[in-house]
């Protein structure tokens, strides 16, 4: 599906807030109504158990918002069309040099505090902080300050035009947390969530699930005027065989799974208790490569690797038909897609010949590190082959997700195959984080200074042509000098217990879940 143009006019007054507020019934804090609302327990079965609930902190970026979309409002929200609607600010003033939120008066933090200016300040501030290593800091690397007139006012300030801002404080960056939570945990804290959002954290047992209760007093009514949340409690039940999590829902032990690979989710094809829907959601698979040390800093060692995939077939055995193949992670119907970014064809001869150009003969020993969960380990074992054909000697690596997580980060690692989901509302959400030098989740190690100064033009305009010709840009400099082989992206639809209604989303799949509800 075509992302929207982010293009925002130079002064913005959102005067269509109040109208988007009374559309979406966006209310005043309360707990009136709250049994008459509930309608039991959701129980979902997650297979990426977040490493932290700070929103500050999170760098799972294709699973961790649907557990803090629980716990956690941001300042306002972003439609899939583009367009903002209010959440804790209720309106905005936008242009160059500032923007400036009118807050929501009445929310509370799930510990009773205020949610206010000085709240938002404090939080804002404390990504902006180095001392913090925020994975969100890039975020803010605009801003110059951030200020409370009063109350219910919080002004940004800005050394150059941002026009991403507003995208970002609709998402991770912009989740506001209770300072005072914030400071009694510390450390802890990304264990013990504290926000103002639709349900209260309950409880966190490692590996096994985490508990969320509805928040009697949230600030958001439905249309009809009734108390949301809908559901009495939420449970994610942490399980990372996919044969489990599609039996669990065969049979009622769960009634929504965050995802499944085509091979269980199309046996469910014909079970009218199930419902799966594509919502053009993609699972966009990848092998990062390690360009610190070991082969892979060669880049005639990675254009021998590039050659060596054959991702049709992978994509084939992994998915089966439900699979498209892209060059990267913009797809034929993105703004941003340029045709003449393309990666190495599978050749294996011409990867032998590399690998010798290179100085290398004989066979060359390196490590991919995958995750335990369908279909990672096939993918791997795929790959193990067609490497082997092409002249390395590789070794795979099966790992727990956050065991994988922490060898990527500590860079130790020569190939590492991975998942994020796709598309998401704009690009510099799906290429900063991996790409940028200081990006949270730049698992290559990547010390691109032309790759970075693309990124950031792409990111630092609001023209739309400007910013599909530096993306083009960033996307061909990455496939021309083999950072990352992208494999294929994998169908990835929403699939749920028929009983399961009101579900919401963002544009990337993750869940929102105030007004959902269990029917019989």
């Amino acid at each position: 599906m075509p992302l929207p143009s982010l293009d925002l006019p130079r002064r913005a007054v959102l005067a269509g807030a109040a109208a988007t507020a009374a559309t979406t019934a966006l209310a005043g804090c309360g707990g009136s109504n709250s049994s008459a609302a509930s309608s039991g327990t959701l129980t979902a079965g997650f297979d990426n158990e977040p490493v932290t609930l700070d929103p500050a902190l999170s760098a799972a970026i294709s699973s961790d918002r649907n557990v803090l979309n629980l716990f956690f409002d941001a300042l306002l929200r972003q439609r899939p069309d583009g367009m903002f609607e209010p959440a804790l600010a209720t309106e905005w003033d936008a242009s160059d040099s500032a923007v400036t939120f009118t807050l929501r008066e009445g929310v509370k933090f799930h510990d009773g505090t205020a949610c206010d200016a000085e709240a938002v300040v404090f939080n804002l501030r404390r990504l902006m902080d180095p001392a913090t290593h925020s994975t969100k800091a890039a975020a803010l690397a605009k801003v110059t300050s951030v200020q409370a007139p009063d109350a219910i006012t919080v002004k940004i300030t800005l050394k150059s035009p941002d026009p991403l801002l507003l995208t970002h404080l609709a998402h991770e960056t912009g989740m506001i947390a209770s300072p005072t939570a914030l400071k009694k945990h510390g450390a802890e804290f990304g264990r013990r969530p504290v926000g103002t959002g639709p349900f209260t954290f309950a409880q966190w047992r490692s590996h096994v699930q985490l508990t969320a209760e509805r928040n009697n007093a949230y600030w958001t009514k439905a249309a009809d005027g009734s108390s949301l949340p809908k559901l009495d409690k939420v449970v994610l039940r942490f399980v990372t065989e996919a044969k489990v999590l599609r039996t669990e829902l065969a049979t009622g032990g769960v009634q929504l799974v965050r995802a499944l690979p085509p091979e269980e989710y199309k046996q469910l094809s014909s079970d009218k208790r199930i419902v799966i829907k594509d919502g053009a959601v993609r699972r966009a698979y990848y092998v990062a490569l390690n360009v610190t040390k070991g082969p892979f800093r060669d880049p005639r060692v990675r254009a021998a690797f590039a050659r060596a995939v054959d991702r049709r077939a992978i994509g084939k055995a992994a998915a089966g038909d439900e699979y498209d193949i892209a060059p990267s992670f913009a797809t034929s119907s993105d703004w941003f897609y340029d045709d003449s970014v393309a990666p190495l064809p599978h050749d294996p001869a011409k990867a032998r010949d590399a690998l010798k150009e290179a100085g290398l003969r004989g066979e060359v020993p390196i490590t991919v590190v995958a995750r335990r969960r369908a279909p990672d380990p096939t993918i791997a074992e795929l790959l193990q082959s067609q490497l082997t054909d092409a002249g390395f000697a590789p070794k795979a690596e099966v790992l727990e997700f956050q065991t994988q997580l922490e060898r990527m980060k500590n860079r130790d690692f020569d190939a590492a195959l991975l998942v994020i989901d796709v598309p998401r509302l704009d690009p510099s959400l799906t290429f900063d984080p991996y790409f940028t030098s200081d990006g949270p989740n730049n698992w290559s190690g990547l010390d691109d200074r032309a790759l970075d100064a693309q990124l950031a033009n792409a990111a630092g305009t609001g023209d739309k042509p400007a910013r599909r010709r530096a993306y083009a840009d960033a996307q061909r400099r990455i496939v021309d000098n083999n950072y990352w082989v992208f494999l294929h992206q994998a169908k990835s639809p929403l699939i749920h217990s028929s009983r399961l209604k009101g579900i919401q989303f963002d544009i990337d799949g993750q869940w929102r879940l105030a007004e959902a509800r269990l029917g019989a």
